[in-house]
């Protein structure tokens, strides 16, 4: 029987690692930690409802795909993102408990590898669990583009803080990790990623809320008021990803001169791309 293809990248990118370091205990116990911590997503999210897609596993860590997360609730989605952690901690509690009553090495190693684990995946920085349950969090509170503001200026901190860890080893304690400088850098490099792709994310979310719409019978509302002057694609980041938004459009007299739904401004921004609101607003009366 063929390997399914996630399997194949799997047990290759396990082999390419025996290859390039030693296998020891400690390597052997930090791999199924860490696929422990995957396997958890993936088994609450599938009782969730959501389906699982694709397991990557890599020299610097491991990934789930899992599909249909947007027409789950935020707090589906948050028990989902903090799973893999929260079977890190049972497992350290554990391993605690027996380590206690029986000295044994591989228990200690254990509680280390999965305190660790938990800790580093909480942390609110992109690519990690903490920062999609923050985003999450914050998201009901403000729009999804500050949410991703705060969170990538966190990240950006964090990765500075391993880095400087690193390098401050390096010149006081004569004891170099590439591994914190690393980390430090992967998370700059993917926290900026998720900034270029912030304008996708929104627009894609105005098209989830036709399912989540269809599924649920209802979608809450919100209405802002918005200066005219300002291009279409800014009115993308004022658009609540939980809620149909609306805009009054404003003109320099506080006169109301237009009103632009959302599904309205998806359509504008593939018609005329990011052209100004005034001059959207003077198109449409043209036309008409």
């Amino acid at each position: 029987m063929k390997l399914k293809r996630w399997k194949q990248i799997l047990l290759s990118e396990f082999l390419l690692i025996a290859i390039l370091v030693n296998i020891d205990k400690t390597f052997i116990l930090s791999c199924c930690c860490i696929l422990i911590h995957e396997f958890s997503h993936i088994i609450v999210a599938k009782s969730k409802g959501s389906r699982f897609n694709n397991l990557q596993f890599h020299i610097y860590g491991a990934k789930v795909e899992l599909m249909d997360l947007d027409e789950l609730t935020d707090k589906d989605k948050i028990i989902i993102y903090i799973a893999g952690a929260m079977a890190n901690i049972v497992i350290m509690i554990i391993a605690w408990i027996v380590s206690k009553h029986n000295n044994n090495e591989i228990f200690e190693t254990l509680f280390k590898l999965n305190f660790s684990l938990a800790f580093f995946n909480l942390l609110p920085a992109y690519p990690l669990d903490g920062a999609r349950v923050m985003e999450l969090i914050l998201s009901r509170k403000i729009t999804y583009k500050r949410a991703q503001k705060i969170i990538s200026i966190i990240s950006y901190v964090i990765a500075a803080f391993f880095i400087l860890i690193s390098i401050s080893a390096a010149i006081f304690l004569k004891e170099f990790n590439i591994s914190l400088i690393a980390i430090g850098i992967i998370m700059i490099d993917i926290t900026k990623t998720e900034e270029k792709s912030t304008m996708y994310i929104l627009m894609g979310n105005v098209f989830k809320k036709h399912n989540n719409i269809v599924k649920n019978g209802f979608i809450e509302n919100r209405t802002i008021s918005v200066y005219y002057k300002q291009g279409l694609v800014k009115l993308l980041t004022y658009v609540d990803k939980n809620r149909f938004n609306s805009f009054y459009i404003l003109n320099d007299d506080m006169k109301l001169i237009y009103i632009l739904n959302e599904d309205e401004l998806v359509e504008a921004l593939k018609l005329y791309g990011n052209i100004s609101i005034e001059d959207y607003v003077n198109t449409k009366k043209d036309s008409s």
